[in-house]
């Protein structure tokens, strides 16, 4: 069964198209998980009094539009039982009866004190509500190609606005971080996006972010990004994105 959270897209969530951004987007969605958890429990505050914190690795989502300021929405979320380590967390966004967004991530559960992963086994999440993984139409997953050809477009040191209680960039600002190289973002929307976390950018250090050329893949226009932190890959990424008018 669902849990479900309504929502609005506020003034600060948009851009200048009067969208909602990438961050914004996958904000909405993880505000979702941590009311399903505060309200069903176990939460995050009870599983840090645990020394257990879940944390995101892999995240895919497809838009079907954007999604407009001041439109009201219904955010949907269900767990999966975990499979091996991994722990998936289903997402579909709706305005009145039309799907707007569905989204799949997968979790890893860890334990803070040894730093090893808590099997699924070993952790229910029948409180949170739970159902089959949600089907997308566009790839879940990827894997960066040695043959995709990356140019460093810029660099990012962490700032204390970036992170969360983990001390570390929070994994909603990547979204955003990466649309803000794109040629014609003025004229763009995220339509789709898969991101693997690999390691965490913590407070103080500089990302060193690499992008590709455009891609037509489908309708989409689609880039590839690599984030670099200390010498370690950071995140990888496949963006696709549509412009506002259509435009092909």
């Amino acid at each position: 069964m669902a849990f479900e959270r309504k929502i609005s897209v506020g003034a600060h969530d948009i851009d200048i198209n009067c969208n909602a951004t990438p961050t914004a987007v996958i904000r909405f969605l993880q505000d979702t998980v941590d009311e399903n958890m505060r309200i069903c429990g176990p939460s995050y505050q009870q599983l840090m009094s645990e020394k257990k914190s879940f944390i995101v690795s892999r995240t895919a989502l497809e838009v079907f539009r954007p999604l407009r300021e001041y439109e009201p929405l219904t955010v949907y979320t269900w767990a999966t039982s975990g499979r091996g380590v991994t722990f998936p967390r289903s997402f579909e966004i709706k305005s009145g009866e039309d799907t707007v967004l569905r989204c799949q991530m997968m979790w890893a559960l860890i334990d803070l004190e040894s730093r090893s992963f808590i099997k699924g086994s070993d952790f229910s999440v029948d409180s949170y509500g739970t159902g089959e993984i949600i089907e997308l139409s566009t790839p879940t997953r990827f894997r960066l190609s040695p043959d995709t050809e990356l140019n460093k477009v810029g660099e990012k040191r962490v700032m204390y606005s970036d992170i969360d209680k983990n001390r570390h960039m929070n994994n909603t600002r990547y979204f955003d971080m990466l649309f803000d190289y794109l040629p014609d973002r003025e004229k763009l929307w995220m339509s789709s996006c898969q991101m693997n976390y690999i390691s965490e950018a913590p407070y103080g250090e500089t990302v060193d972010i690499y992008m590709s050329d455009a891609f037509t893949e489908g309708d989409e226009r689609v880039y590839y990004f690599k984030t670099v932190v200390n010498g370690k890959d950071g995140i990888t990424a496949r963006m696709g994105v549509k412009y506002v008018d259509g435009k092909k």
